[in-house]
């Protein structure tokens, strides 16, 4: 028996569950199609049922505790975690702490997995005592185009680990944690950005337990709308240096021609570059790359409507300021942290008399 399969199997000398599979009602709150919800709700019932030491939660934020009757009706053995008004990523972390597995995976209510061993796969690096988190691939739906070219914008992240296999960001809808490493380093929940998946991946990283990238275990994604999703991901490039100055960019952030033309030039570079490289399982064919590219310079333009609004915001609501003010208080702490540091090693060799 693997490792993978072993987790999935045993529990724990106290009897309780050791992986913890959730997935949640948030997207249906915000217009998932009830087909694709029931879809997710059937999956994750599936799963436990093929392993018993599987715990499943069914999240619902919303204060109208819309999965309940849906639970009810459909699905009885499934019982939901109300916490209701809760963020995206505050919901998940309620989950956490509500989990009993040793092992946590998430899966949202509008993605449904690849394969019938996927939760197998996706707990297979776990093996390795040094992995605390792992990211799967996560992919749109759909034949398209326009599938496919969000596929590469959204995801494309996912495709381009760093050299030990470690992403800078993981898909919210397709992770697994040890749930010691997660309750470590909870996701921030309480600012303007819908999901902190890439904070979170980055505070990981600082902690020594980065995000291992598994491409083997893959989840299909409903099509979101995709106007609304494309505003929304101009306005969290924004979003995301407000609410982590240290990154790049926050040092130029305005609302002037200057930075949106970078930005969206680098944007635009990124997906094209993806789209190069984008693997064959995507069935993106020498026939269909231009098709695709063209829907992507449609979408960049929603994009930078997001931004540009986001932009405006932060001019009026002074987020801007902050952010090139923090931006530069951290980058001055930083450069007397270098010169401290060099006047010791100076002092430590006798190359320069100690104060």
């Amino acid at each position: 028996m693997s490792e993978s399969m072993s987790l999935t199997s045993r529990s724990n000398e106290m009897g309780k569950p050791s992986v913890t599979l959730v997935t949640e009602a948030y997207n249906l709150a915000e217009g998932q199609s009830e087909a694709s919800f029931l879809r997710a709700l059937q999956t994750v019932l599936q799963i436990g049922q093929r392993h018993p030491s599987v715990e499943v939660i069914v999240l619902d934020p919303t204060r109208e505790h819309v999965a309940a009757p849906i639970l009810a009706e459909r699905f009885p053995q499934l019982k939901a975690l109300h916490v209701p008004g809760m963020t995206y990523d505050g919901q998940k972390n309620a989950a956490a702490r509500a989990a009993q597995g040793e092992f946590l995976v998430f899966l949202d209510g509008d993605c449904v997995p690849q394969s019938d061993d996927w939760l197998n796969v996706i707990l297979a690096p776990f093996a390795q005592p040094h992995v605390h988190a792992v990211g799967g691939l996560t992919i749109y739906e759909g034949d398209d185009v326009t599938s496919k070219a969000m596929t590469v914008m959204d995801f494309g992240f996912l495709f381009e680990p760093d050299a030990q296999g470690h992403l800078g960001c993981y898909a919210s809808n397709n992770v697994a944690f040890r749930r010691s490493a997660y309750l470590s380093v909870m996701a921030p929940d309480d600012g303007v950005m819908r999901s902190y998946c890439y904070k979170h991946a980055q505070l990981l990283a600082r902690a020594g337990t980065p995000v291992h990238a598994h491409h083997d275990a893959k989840v299909f994604h409903e099509l979101p709308d995709v106007r609304k999703e494309r505003l929304r991901r101009g306005y969290d490039h924004a979003a995301a240096l407000w609410e982590d100055p240290v990154l790049d960019g926050a040092s130029k952030i305005a609302q002037d021609e200057a930075f949106i033309e970078a930005v969206m030039a680098e944007q635009a570079a990124m997906a094209f570059s993806r789209l190069k490289t984008a693997p064959a399982f995507l069935g993106i064919g020498p026939d269909q790359k231009e098709a695709v590219r063209q829907e992507m310079v449609r979408l960049l333009e929603l994009d930078r409507q997001g931004l540009v609004e986001a932009l405006a915001q932060g001019e009026a609501d002074g987020s801007n300021a902050r952010t090139r003010a923090a931006h530069a208080a951290e980058a001055s702490r930083l450069r007397a942290a270098r010169r401290s540091m060099g006047r010791r090693l100076l002092e430590r060799f006798r190359l320069m008399p100690a104060k």
